[in-house]
């Protein structure tokens, strides 16, 4: 197995790495993740760290995760959902939301260019919102009866946090919502969504063959390298899920620590 994970890596150009759950849990890295990271740079290996993690602006995030990492992290090194929601909007020309998202996002879509507008959005957005309450539910519920467009940042239920647990994510809060307004999104992104490995593919210029996706989600690291064509490491650790049909990883490891030993001294 050691093998094939070392000639995986060596045979790819750029890899896609899952955030909380496998380089870290929240704010505290695992052992050998900052020097993973070191050894893909000095393989002049390029790598993304892809994380669903929309609650925090991505320079905040760049920030925190740089610090815990013990490394510079460069903008075009961490794709986050908010990333592909601002690109969207820019593209279909809305300018005016509302949403349920965290305080930390909302600043971000304003320092932007788009206007909050709590009347008559043109676009409701959920997403991870550390930052919930009543009023905003209530408020964005109306929003989406009234006939706003609908866009879902991310679905994963939970979210890794401090000392192995789990937090409400997106997943949780948008069935609320749902059930609500009797509707689905108009628009989901993130992981596993094949909107998000096409923004790669095109503003990367890669092609999927030279992509290995690292992760520890069988429904969303799994998943999304298996309906795009992309090989996977599958990350066993404590919190990842059973390995179901038909998601399939290339190769499994125990840990990010034990894909780093294997790849140490080339």
């Amino acid at each position: 197995m050691g093998n094939k994970i070392k000639e995986l890596i060596k045979n790819k150009d750029l890899l896609l790495l899952d955030g909380d759950g496998t380089l870290y849990l929240w704010d505290t890295p695992f052992s050998s993740s900052s020097a993973f990271l070191s050894k893909l740079i000095q393989m002049g290996k390029k790598f993304i760290i892809l994380s669903n993690n929309d609650s925090e602006s991505k320079e905040k995030r760049l920030r925190a995760l740089g610090k815990i990492l013990k490394i510079n992290l460069k903008e075009e090194q961490l794709l986050l959902p908010n990333d592909l929601v601002e690109d969207f909007l820019i593209k279909k020309k809305i300018k005016r939301f509302d949403g349920v998202i965290s305080n930390d996002f909302l600043r971000e879509l304003l320092l932007k260019g788009f206007i909050f507008d709590k009347e008559n959005p043109e676009i409701v957005i959920v997403g991870f919102d550390v930052n919930l309450t009543y009023e905003k539910l209530r408020r964005n519920i109306a929003h989406l009866n009234k006939g706003a467009k609908f866009l879902l940042t991310h679905n994963d239920p939970l979210c890794p946090y401090k000392r192995g647990k789990e937090i409400p994510d997106a997943g949780l809060i948008i069935t609320l919502i749902t059930q609500a307004v009797k509707r689905e999104p108009d628009y989901t992104f993130g992981k596993p969504f094949k909107s998000t490995i096409d923004y790669i593919a095109k503003k990367y210029k890669i092609k999927r063959n030279r992509i290995l996706i690292v992760g520890d989600r069988i429904n969303t690291d799994i998943k999304m390298a298996n309906e795009n064509g992309i090989d996977s490491i599958w990350i066993m650790n404590a919190k990842s899920e059973k390995n179901e049909k038909p998601y399939t990883p290339t190769e499994k490891a125990s840990s990010i620590d034990a894909i780093y030993y294997q790849i140490k001294y080339l």
